[in-house]
């Protein structure tokens, strides 16, 4: 096995660095607006020209940029659907488990960057583990330079095996090996070395961030999942021994594309399309920049008939003062204008304006990203009209959120199986809104069956003018149909206008207040009773129809023979009485 995971270490690699790495690169260095090397643009070829006549437009971060705000969330959620009646019981609680470790692992950053890398780089990856000291799942994301899986199958979902290089500090390694978690007969052959440059990237300070990296000493660990043996190993390729081996029941990635390559998963970069037309862009905006620069009036003059010297210092004089000069043809020098040409200007050519404009749409026609980035929605006079227009383009961008929901479902399921199978902690989750809180246990979540499915946002459905000028027209039908729950109508109300949950009182607190109200208005209705069979002798009611209750417990005593004292509700105080109590 040793030889054959060398072998396949070696083939993989060559592979990524032959078709993926130079694009995966270049992608990356457009992103952060580093666009002009020799190998990129043909005007650094020019014999040193100058780097402030150089000027792009970075439309590979305007489509990273609008992939995270329109296929994520604010904070990406799960809602889970339970697969049984005790499973239904215990919903709420799961999704205040899920919510809870979806915040402490910071998702909302970490889909950030995992998006980040699907538009970049093809692939976009998770990996979900479990921390022992922490007590709770452990999501991270993976660098997709670094993960290497099964090219021969189309479908994430029958991905054989995994292989990933993971690059450990030399002393954590070590720390491993003492501690008796990495054994074999080979451990005294690994040495310490530099960090792989075939996992960095290339950005203008390559050569200081490798030094910093080399301050450190490091030993690269390849990860080996085989989904169909069933184990886990990690193999040192400097000594070919494989140092930790363990059985597994789940693999921890969760892959994404936003679209698939038609081949295999590698998937597609709609980023790595539209390059070329980035690279045009830029090029055409430098010489563009170039010639209104050249636009800027300039004079020339005859050298030979008065020196630079005697015209600065024409022009450095303050005003109304005398300057002298020595020309070398006085009577030349008695016609000034003569001395003087205007330096002819360039004209900005004009295909050149309607030519940008064409690679710009041209990238939009490519990718749906590119035309959501290209600005505001213009024309909308209404917010449904908004929404409208809102939903066309969200029709476009469909596919690829799906994508990234399947990934976290993914996470979340596989976080829900560890959490049921290693945790020892109950933890404090939020279930209704920001009102109750509840311990969820091992026990609490041992026998749930649950799936996942995310929570979509949606900020213009979300908009409270889209949300008021939709209930105006159906709250009328919605109060008159029976079978409408009118307490989640409610609740669908005060969340998509953006009022806090917390207005909203648990069922379980309304329950009570009903129950306690028709307890109440049964005993008024009772001392209502008492009161005319005792010929309307009592005290006058209430400005609302209510009965103080000492005044009705005196009635109801009145009635029974039980002393007001005892006739009180809940052990209450005495009435106060003046002078001694009628005779009954």
């Amino acid at each position: 096995m040793t030889i054959k995971l060398s072998s396949l270490i070696d083939k993989h690699r060559k592979y990524y660095e032959r078709n993926e790495k130079k694009a995966f690169d270049k992608a990356r260095r457009y992103y952060r607006g580093s666009f002009f090397s020799v190998q990129d643009s043909t005007l650094t070829d020019t014999g040193g020209m100058s780097k402030s006549l150089l000027c792009s437009k970075n439309l590979i971060y305007a489509i990273s940029d609008t992939a995270v705000s329109a296929l994520l969330g604010p904070n990406p959620q799960v809602s889970a659907n339970p697969r049984s009646v005790r499973s239904q019981e215990v919903a709420p609680a799961v999704n205040g488990l899920m919510e809870w470790t979806f915040k402490t692992n910071r998702m909302r950053r970490r889909a950030a960057t995992a998006l980040i890398d699907a538009v970049l780089c093809k692939r976009g990856i998770f990996k979900t583990g479990w921390d022992a000291v922490k007590d709770r799942p452990n999501i991270t994301v993976v660098d997709p330079s670094s993960l290497f899986f099964d090219l021969t199958v189309r479908d994430v979902a029958d991905i054989r095996y995994w292989l990933e290089a993971t690059v450990l500090p030399w002393h954590e390694f070590k720390n491993r090996v003492e501690s008796g978690q990495y054994t074999g007969s080979k451990l005294k052959d690994v040495r310490p070395d530099r960090y792989p440059r075939w996992l960095t990237g290339d950005s203008s300070n390559k050569a200081g961030e490798d030094a910093v990296r080399d301050s450190f000493k490091w030993v690269t660990v390849w990860e080996y999942y085989d989904r169909e043996r069933g184990i886990m190993q990690h193999y040192v390729k400097q000594a070919d021994a494989v140092v930790f081996e363990e059985k597994i029941d789940y693999v921890p990635y969760s892959m994404f594309s936003l679209n698939h390559s038609g081949i295999d998963c590698t998937g597609l970069s709609e980023v790595q399309l539209v390059l070329n037309q980035q690279e045009t862009v830029n090029d055409l905006l430098t010489h563009w920049k170039q010639i209104t620069y050249l636009m800027i009036p300039r004079i020339l003059y005859d050298a030979g008939r008065i020196t630079e010297e005697d015209l600065n210092k024409a022009v450095e004089a303050s005003a109304g003062s005398f300057v002298g000069i020595a020309p070398e043809n006085s009577e030349a020098m008695r016609s000034l204008a003569t001395l003087f040409y205007e330096m002819p200007m360039p004209q900005t050519p004009v295909g050149v304006k309607e030519f940008v404009a064409r690679q710009e749409d041209d990238a939009a026609f490519v990718s749906a990203l590119a035309e959501a980035a290209r600005g505001q929605v213009t024309g909308a006079r209404t917010a449904t009209e908004m929404a409208i227009i809102d939903a066309q383009m969200r029709t476009r961008l469909a596919t690829r959120e799906g994508h990234v929901n399947d990934a976290l479902e993914d996470v979340a399921a596989k976080a829900f199986y560890l959490s049921r199978k290693y945790m020892t902690q109950p933890k404090m989750v939020r279930v209704a809104g920001d009102r109750k809180w509840e311990s969820v246990s091992l026990e609490t979540i041992r026998d749930v069956e649950v799936d996942f499915e995310m929570v979509s946002y949606n900020p213009i459905k979300r908009n409270p003018n889209v949300i008021a000028e939709t209930l105006l027209q159906i709250i009328p039908l919605l109060m008159q149909n029976p079978n409408i729950d009118m307490r989640r109508l409610t609740e669908e109300i005060i969340n998509g206008m953006g009022i806090p949950a917390r207005v909203l009182l648990p069922e379980q607190e309304v329950a009570q207040k009903v129950a306690a109200e028709a307890q109440l208005a049964q005993q008024q209705a009772l001392g209502g009773a008492a009161v005319a069979q005792g010929g309307g002798g009592g005290p006058p009611m209430g400005a609302e129809g209510d009965i103080p209750p000492e005044m009705l417990a005196a009635l109801m005593a009145a009635e029974g023979g039980a002393s007001p004292e005892e006739a009180l509700a809940a052990g209450g105080g005495a009435p106060i009485r003046e002078g001694t109590p009628p005779e009954a």
